[in-house]
Order: C-alpha cells, then sequence, then structure tokens
C-alpha cells in the first residue's frame, strides 16, 4: 500500500472562494487528468457550483448517470488557473540580481536573458518548484525582496546564492518572516 500525503493550505483554498470539498474535487480532476490515482470520490454535491464559476466543465452527461463520476468531468479554465496560475517567473527574474560584487571582482549569478539556455534550465527549477502551488509563485517574489533589502542594508550583496540554488534550496523559506518594512521597535542599536 502506497501512502499519499497533500499539504492543503485552507487561507489559500479560502481566498479561491471555495471550500475543501471543491477544491477535492478539483485535486481529483486534475490528477484524473494525468492519469494518476487519488484516494477521493468525487462528490458531485459540488458540481453546480463549479460549473457555474468557470472550475468544472461537464464533458458527459451526468443525468444518464445515477452517480456522480469524475469522467463526467474535466477542469474550466478557472479550475486549471487553482493549479498553474499566472507565471509570475518573468517578475521573478528580472528582480534578481545579474551579477553582484564579490570583493574579488563581480560574480555572476543569473543570465541577463531569460530565454538563454541557462534561463530556460531556471524556468525548468521555477516549474518544478511552483507546480500545482501557484500561490507560492508570490511569495517567493515576496521573500527575494526581502532578502534583497537587508542584504543590501547590510551591504552583503555579494553572499546571495546564484539563481538555481536559491530555487532549489527553497532560500526563500529563511526570508519568510523577515517584515517587508522597516519598523521602529524603540530600541536602541548598540
Amino acid at each position: 500500500m502506497v501512502a499519499l500525503f497533500i499539504t492543503l493550505d485552507i487561507l489559500e483554498i479560502k481566498k479561491l472562494g471555495l471550500n475543501l470539498n471543491e477544491y477535492l474535487n478539483l485535486v481529483k480532476l486534475r490528477h484524473d487528468e494525468e492519469n494518476k490515482s487519488f484516494p477521493y470520490e468525487f462528490d458531485g454535491r459540488f458540481a453546480e457550483r463549479l460549473i457555474k464559476d468557470g472550475f468544472v466543465i461537464e464533458v458527459g452527461n451526468p443525468s444518464l448517470s445515477s452517480t456522480f463520476s469524475s469522467a463526467n468531468y474535466k477542469l474550466g479554465p478557472e479550475g486549471i488557473r487553482v493549479f498553474e496560475g499566472d507565471d509570475l517567473f518573468n517578475e521573478f527574474y528580472e528582480l534578481f540580481p545579474n551579477s553582484v560584487d564579490s570583493g574579488f571582482g563581480r560574480r555572476v549569478i543569473s543570465a541577463k536573458d531569460p530565454n538563454s539556455i541557462s534561463g530556460k534550465t531556471t524556468h525548468d527549477i521555477w516549474r518544478r518548484v511552483t507546480k500545482d502551488k501557484p500561490f507560492i509563485q508570490r511569495k517567493i517574489i515576496d521573500c527575494l525582496k526581502r532578502e534583497l533589502e537587508s542584504r543590501k542594508a547590510n551591504n552583503s550583496l555579494g553572499f546571495i546564492q546564484g539563481i538555481d540554488t536559491w530555487l532549489r534550496q527553497a532560500t526563500w523559506e529563511k526570508w519568510e518572516d523577515i517584515p517587508n518594512e522597516k519598523k521602529s521597535t524603540g530600541y536602541t542599536k548598540l
């Protein structure tokens, strides 16, 4: 028996305007399209609302069947957007510095052209990291902004990782809890 672990971010699901059962229906359809098993039975009680909002499209005739089946439905444009989102790679790539001063000269950390061979490699890594999690794209960009701001303030920009390493090692997670803006704490730095 193979165990399946899936991580659900309830707040992100709520932002999509979905409840948990509706989201699981979409996950079931996504797995069916990719010919992967997903131990969840499609719940037809939520199909009407998902169809109305464009998350799901009817492909069969569910009224002929006495039971609801995921075979009668497929992901609609909004359902596809739940898993693929808008690709924010170009925004990320433009934000990431091309080279930094390392103290011994300039060190290249990303290609200038996102359409270069190394840029395409980085885009492939980006797709793997953000696959089925479009909400994480904005989080990655926000964390990169925090790191750049902090490193510029501390004059340590030369220590930033290369773009591919930064993505592969999920370096943005180190910067998630750092606040966006500097707030006065009332303390004097010694």
